[in-house]
């Protein structure tokens, strides 16, 4: 009976031993190659320890009462004006009253049109005002089109995934801390790269968003018809085609005194080939 007992109680003892080995094997897995299973063990120890703290989940409702709405403002707009200098110059003054800047502009004229295609950038509050007031400069505005794009949605997304990214972080950096191993440390600021990317992709779609939202955009179209009675169009273009005509020739001459060394080389053949012909035709006549 004893030793029934005594064979009992060692089976025990070796069962729990291997049961604590498989432990230790555990929790070293975990910490060496799971960093990211760590960082989940400390946001559990912190919910549990902190219970003021609101989950994760409930973030995004927090973020969505925050945020007002955000709107992204373009507008194109297509103008004939009567006096293209005059126009040009009060449009430059509606810039100043309204706080507005030319982003990009380039202008053209020709025969018959002078043109100007302007890309105004105009604080939002401001851009109902600055599209009327441009829209009263022209004589005829050809077409105009206003669109309001939402991105309240998308912003409040991206700020949420920003904020988690960030708690990451510093779960990670927390992690870092306790790292014994070089190759713990080395995981840990391998996951530590991957999430800042993460957090300056997001932070620069943020930083983009909120500079669309709160600068407008007018693509502004302005131009003026010249008159006929300032360019005849048959004596204007009789003019140029004479000037045209002239300019051809000047051309040409030019072309041959660049070429006058192989002028010269063709004339001697030729003078070559005539040359021997009129002898060839003198022997045949002798002969």
């Amino acid at each position: 009976m004893k030793k029934t007992v005594i064979y009992l109680f060692s089976i025990l003892m070796f069962l729990n031993a291997c049961s604590g080995k498989s432990n230790d094997f555990s929790t070293s897995l975990e910490s060496e190659y799971a960093p990211d299973m760590l960082a989940m063990s400390e946001t559990k120890k912190s919910a549990n320890t902190k219970p003021d703290l609101m989950p994760i989940s409930n973030e995004t409702d927090q973020t969505s009462e925050k945020i007002e709405k955000k709107i992204i403002k373009t507008a194109n707009i297509s103008a004939e004006v009567e006096d293209f200098k005059k126009a040009r110059t009060a449009l430059g003054a509606l810039l100043k009253k309204y706080g507005a800047y030319v982003a990009d502009e380039s202008e053209q004229k020709n025969d018959y049109q002078i043109s100007d295609e302007l890309t105004i950038r105009v604080g939002a509050g401001n851009f109902d005002s600055l599209l009327n007031d441009v829209s009263g400069l022209a004589v005829h505005v050809n077409s105009k089109h206003i669109k309001l794009a939402d991105v309240t949605e998308e912003f409040i997304d991206i700020t949420t995934r920003l904020k988690n990214k960030k708690q990451v972080e510093q779960q990670y950096l927390e992690i870092l801390k306790k790292a014994k191993t070089i190759s713990e440390i080395l995981q840990v600021n391998e996951y530590l790269r991957v999430i800042r990317e993460e957090i300056e992709s997001k932070e620069g779609r943020l930083k983009y968003l909120n500079s669309q939202v709160s600068l407008s955009t007018i693509y502004l179209s302005m131009y003026q018809n010249i008159e006929s009675a300032d360019y005849p169009n048959f004596g204007f273009k009789l003019l140029k085609a004479v000037e045209g005509g002239w300019d051809g020739i000047l051309i040409f001459i030019l072309g041959l005194v660049y070429i006058w060394p192989f002028i010269l080389i063709v004339l001697f053949v030729v003078w070559l080939i005539i040359r021997y012909s009129k002898k060839r035709k003198q022997k045949q006549k002798q002969a």
